[in-house]
C-alpha cells in the first residue's frame, strides 16, 4: 500500500502518533477492524472531502466519548478481492481508536466517488421539467389520501395530509414558474446585446419596468438572505422563515409584473409609472447596465446551481423516465457497488476471515439513495451466492442524515398509479431491506431537521406504527420493530435553507459514528 501526503488531523486533545500503525505486541489484546463506506450527496465535486468530513466527525466522537485517536493517513489500496478482474485501487482514511476502556479499533473510511459521472450530462432544462414532473406527480398522488406501499409481504397504507401538501406542491411549483420566467428575461436580454439586434430587448419603456420588477426580485433576494444569514441561527426562528416566505412571495409577485409589463397590461402599467422610471434609466444609464449585468449574472449563477446539485438528483432518480440517464445512473450505482463488493468481499492476508466484521454505511443527501440502492444490490447477490458475504449481519449500521429517501419513494419512483400492486410488488421485490427485517443492518439511524427542506422523518420503510403513522387508525397497536428506522432531529442543524450541511460539524453525526466503531 502506498501512503499519500495528505494527513487529517486528530482532536486537540489526542496525542501525536505515527503516520503508520506499528505492529502489535504478540500478547496485546487483538484490534478490531472497522470498515466505514460513505457515499457523498449532490454537488460535490472534490475527492476525499466526504472522507475527511467522515474522519474529522469520527475523531470529535473520539474526543466526547474519552478516548483517543492516531493521526489519521490517507492511502490509496487494492484490497484484492475482485478475484482474477483486474482492481482498481481505492483511497481510505486510516486511524486507530483507543477507548478510555482500553479496547482498540482500526477503522478505515472509504467513499464511493461518482460526482464526475453526470459532469456535462444535465441540462436546466431537464432539472425544469424534472422538478415540475415531480411537483405534477406529489399533487396528483396525494388526491388518493392514502399512500399505498408493498413492504414485508403486504400493502402497506399510510394516511397523507392531502390539503396541505397539495399545497404545499402548488406553492413550489408556482416559485420554479417565476424563477424559470425571470431567468428567461435576463437570458434573453442577454442574448439581444450580445447578438447587436437593432431593436434591442428590452428598451423604452419596457426597459424602465422591467428594470423595477428586477430591483424587487434584488428586495426578495435580500429577503430570502436576511432569513438565511443573519436570522437563521437566532430564536425564534419563525423570524427567519418569515424573510424566506417573504421573499419567496415576492419573487412570484416579481414574475407576475413582469409579464403585466412585456403583455402592456393596463393594470400594471399604471401601478409602475413608466415616464417617471423612463427617466430615472436615462439619467443613470450605467447603474442600469450594471444592475442588469448583475441579474443576468445571478441568473447564471443558479442556473449552474440548479445542474450542479439538482441535476445528480435528476439524473440518479428519473433514469426510468428519461432513457438518457438510464446509463449515467447505472454507471453512479457500479461505480458505488464496486466499493461495496471491494469492502464486504476484503479477506485477512491468511484468507481465514473477512477482513472487516463490522462495516457502517453513510449517506448524506442522495449518498443516503445511493448507500440504500448499494445494499440492496449487495443483500440481492447474498441470495443468489454460493459463499454470501453475509452483509445483514455485518453491516452494523446505516447512518443516513439529510436523506430524501421519503420523497424519492413518494414523489419521484412513484410515476404511474400509486394503487398499482403489480409494480408496487414489483419494486419491493428488489429491495430486501422492506422485504424482511433479517435483511436490515442492525440498526438504520435517521438525522433530520425541520429547517433541511431536503431532509425528512423517514415513515416509508417500515409498516405504519405509532412512531410513522399520524393516525391511529392506521397502525392502532403495531409493534414497533428493533431495526426499523430510528429518527433522530439534529438539534444542531437548524439554520433554514443550510441546515441540509449542518449535519457534518455536529454533536449528533459525530456520537452516532462513534458508537457504531465501538459498540
Amino acid at each position: 500500500m502506498a501512503a499519500m501526503n495528505l494527513e487529517l488531523g486528530p482532536p486537540e486533545s489526542s496525542p501525536e502518533l505515527p503516520q503508520t500503525f506499528a505492529a502489535k505486541p504478540p500478547n496485546s489484546p487483538p484490534v478490531n477492524r472497522v470498515a466505514i463506506l460513505v457515499a457523498h450527496g449532490m454537488g460535490q465535486q472534490v475527492p476525499y472531502e466526504t472522507i475527511d468530513g467522515v474522519a474529522q466527525a469520527a475523531a470529535r466522537g473520539v474526543g466526547d466519548g474519552g478516548g483517543t485517536l492516531s493521526k489519521s493517513v490517507i492511502r490509496s489500496v487494492r484490497l484484492g478481492s475482485q478475484g482474477g478482474n483486474e482492481e482498481s485501487d481505492l483511497v481510505r482514511a486510516e486511524m486507530q481508536i483507543k477507548e478510555s476502556g482500553g479496547r482498540e479499533h482500526e477503522v478505515h473510511v472509504y467513499e464511493a466517488y461518482w460526482a464526475p459521472i453526470t459532469e456535462g450530462k444535465v441540462s436546466a432544462t431537464d432539472v425544469v421539467n424534472f422538478l415540475f414532473d415531480a411537483g405534477w406527480n406529489g399533487i396528483l398522488n396525494t388526491t388518493a389520501r392514502t399512500y399505498r406501499r408493498w413492504m414485508f409481504g403486504a400493502e402497506q397504507q399510510f394516511l397523507l395530509a392531502t390539503e396541505k401538501l397539495t399545497f404545499a406542491f402548488l406553492g413550489i411549483m408556482a416559485l420554479l414558474a417565476a424563477l424559470v420566467f425571470i431567468n428567461s428575461i435576463a437570458v434573453a436580454a442577454a442574448a439581444s446585446h450580445a447578438l447587436g439586434s437593432a431593436n434591442l430587448f428590452p428598451s423604452g419603456d419596457l426597459l424602465a419596468w422591467l428594470t423595477w420588477d428586477f430591483v424587487l426580485v434584488d428586495v426578495a433576494a435580500l429577503m430570502i438572505a436576511l432569513g438565511t444569514f443573519i436570522f437563521g441561527r437566532t430564536n425564534p426562528r419563525f423570524v427567519a422563515w418569515f424573510f424566506i416566505y417573504l421573499g419567496a412571495s415576492l419573487i412570484a409577485v416579481a414574475a407576475i409584473f413582469m409579464a403585466g409589463h412585456l403583455l402592456r397590461w393596463p393594470f400594471f402599467l399604471h401601478v409602475v409609472p413608466g415616464g417617471k422610471w423612463y427617466w430615472f434609466v436615462s439619467k443613470y444609464s450605467l447603474c442600469i447596465v450594471a444592475l442588469w449585468a448583475l441579474e443576468i449574472w445571478a441568473a447564471s449563477r443558479a442556473r449552474g446551481f440548479l445542474i450542479q446539485y439538482v441535476g445528480d438528483v435528476a439524473a440518479y432518480i428519473a433514469a426510468h423516465t428519461v432513457s438518457k440517464f438510464w446509463e449515467v445512473r447505472q454507471q453512479i450505482w457500479h461505480t458505488a457497488m464496486e466499493v461495496g463488493e471491494a469492502v464486504y468481499r476484503a479477506r485477512t492476508a491468511d484468507d481465514t476471515d473477512f477482513l472487516y466484521t463490522k462495516i457502517t454505511v453513510v449517506g448524506h443527501s442522495l449518498g443516503s439513495v445511493i448507500g440504500y440502492d448499494v445494499l440492496n444490490g449487495l443483500l440481492m447477490d447474498d441470495q443468489f451466492s454460493a459463499k454470501p458475504l453475509n452483509v445483514a449481519a455485518r453491516t452494523r449500521m446505516f447512518l443516513t442524515f439529510g436523506s430524501p429517501l421519503d420523497k424519492t419513494a413518494f414523489l419521484f419512483r412513484t410515476q404511474k398509479d400509486m394503487r398499482s400492486q403489480v409494480r408496487e410488488v414489483a419494486a419491493a421485490a428488489v429491495q430486501p431491506m422492506i422485504a424482511d427485517y433479517r435483511n436490515r443492518p442492525q440498526e438504520w439511524i435517521n438525522l433530520w431537521s425541520q429547517a433541511d427542506i431536503i431532509s425528512g422523518h423517514l415513515d416509508f420503510y417500515d409498516p405504519p406504527n405509532v412512531m410513522n403513522a399520524k393516525h391511529p387508525e392506521h397502525y392502532g397497536h403495531a409493534r414497533i420493530n428493533p431495526k426499523g428506522v430510528q429518527n433522530y432531529v439534529d438539534p444542531e442543524a437548524k439554520t433554514p435553507l443550510k441546515a441540509h450541511v449542518e449535519y457534518w460539524d455536529g454533536k449528533m453525526f459525530a456520537d452516532q459514528l462513534y458508537r457504531a466503531i465501538t459498540t
